[in-house]
């Protein structure tokens, strides 16, 4: 399978780069290479991960606290949002 990002969720991906780099340079670095971390899981076991609505999966990002929510569909897994794990995404999306 492939992933795909949203346009959303490369919106959602640029505001936290940003976010990031105004706290410290090498932040927007180690935030890339966790999400690159967290593709590589979702390829590896892309119905591991628990359906938290419709079907929506989510996967948390080690040392961030965001979530990576994806869908699959058909031969791809879409990622559609990037969110902080303190936002209620049934109000964002």
């Amino acid at each position: 399978m492939r992933i795909e990002f949203s346009l959303k969720a490369l919106n959602d991906v640029k505001e936290i780069l940003e976010y990031y780099d105004s706290l410290n340079s090498t932040l927007p670095i180690r935030f890339l290479d966790r999400i690159g971390q967290a593709k590589d899981r979702i390829i590896n076991t892309e119905k591991g991960f628990e359906i938290k609505y419709k079907n929506v999966r989510t996967l948390l990002l080690k040392q961030f606290p965001y979530h990576l929510h994806y869908v699959l569909k058909d031969d791809k897994i879409i990622i559609i949002a990037v969110l902080h794990s303190r936002i209620n995404p049934k109000s964002y999306l």
